[in-house]
């Protein structure tokens, strides 16, 4: 990423960017809502590419703003990965839940 030289470096921002053929972009807004900690997310649209824009609400050095990078990146294949084991499983959990309800009592037998 950066190399140790500049780690000292102040900055006031950070960019990322994440390719919808590859992330949706509703797994990056769930991920820039996480990471929404120490800094603002701006979600741009660039040719293809959700671009993610950090604003720091204080300067921060060039290595904490790469960190803030690193965590932002890990937490949008995390909701990438959340978001296709909920697909891969909707139909087991949907089935569980009939047969919960089936047996609750909650709903009338109409």
């Amino acid at each position: 990423m950066t190399d140790s030289s500049h780690g000292g470096e102040l900055v006031q921002s950070a960019q990322a960017k994440f390719d919808l053929s590859v992330f949706g972009l509703d797994c990056v807004k769930r991920a820039a809502y996480r990471v929404t900690g120490n800094a603002a997310v701006d979600i741009t649209l660039e040719d293809g590419f959700a671009v993610c824009a950090l604003n720091f609400s204080k300067a921060i050095t060039r290595a904490a703003a790469d960190t803030a990078i690193e965590r932002l990146r890990l937490e949008v294949l995390d909701q990438d990965l959340r978001g296709t084991i909920a697909s891969e499983t909707a139909s087991v959990r949907n089935a569980i839940l009939a047969l919960a309800f089936s047996r609750s009592g909650l709903q009338s037998d109409d």
